[in-house]
């Protein structure tokens, strides 16, 4: 066969229009490229029957089965790993909280009144020391003021 058509573009619709019209001319024309479209077409109608796989990232040997950790070293490794230490924190917490016991609520109330009374305590000695400051600005400014005013009175 000397036909140089390509019958995979052409059944698949990839063939510019001038292209296409001369294939198709050639194809009633010339029985054994009829034959070899209708080949290509039937491939092409039973692929599009197949479903879509995944290819398959890995092979698997069969000595990966040889080489997999044993059950007992899998659970040794993930004692080093951080999720177990986060989760053995968590649990020495839970636990501590649970064994200590809840305070009783007078001795709350006391602790939580003596941090209040502290705390006002600061705060009214910082308001203090910062009104003195100011009043003794405010003097020593009504001392300039009150000179200035004398000494321009007597002027």
């Amino acid at each position: 066969m000397s036909c140089q058509y390509d019958w995979k573009s052409y059944a698949l619709g990839e063939m510019d229009r001038s292209a296409r019209r001369e294939a198709e001319a050639h194809a009633n024309a010339c029985p054994a490229c009829r034959e070899e479209l209708a080949s290509t077409r039937l491939t092409l109608d039973a692929l599009s029957t197949l479903r879509e796989e995944e290819i398959p990232r890995r092979i698997a040997f069969v000595s990966d089965q040889i080489f997999e950790p044993r059950w007992y070293q899998r659970a040794f490794r993930s004692l080093w790993s951080p999720n177990f230490a986060a989760a053995c924190v968590v649990a020495g917490a839970i636990l501590f909280h649970a064994f200590r016991g809840t305070p009783d609520q007078a001795v709350v109330n006391a602790q939580i009144d003596a941090a209040v009374s502290k705390a006002v305590a600061v705060e009214d000695a910082r308001y203090a020391e910062q009104f003195e400051r100011l009043a003794s600005q405010v003097n020593a400014r009504s001392e300039v003021f009150t000179r200035t005013v004398n000494r321009e009175v007597r002027q």
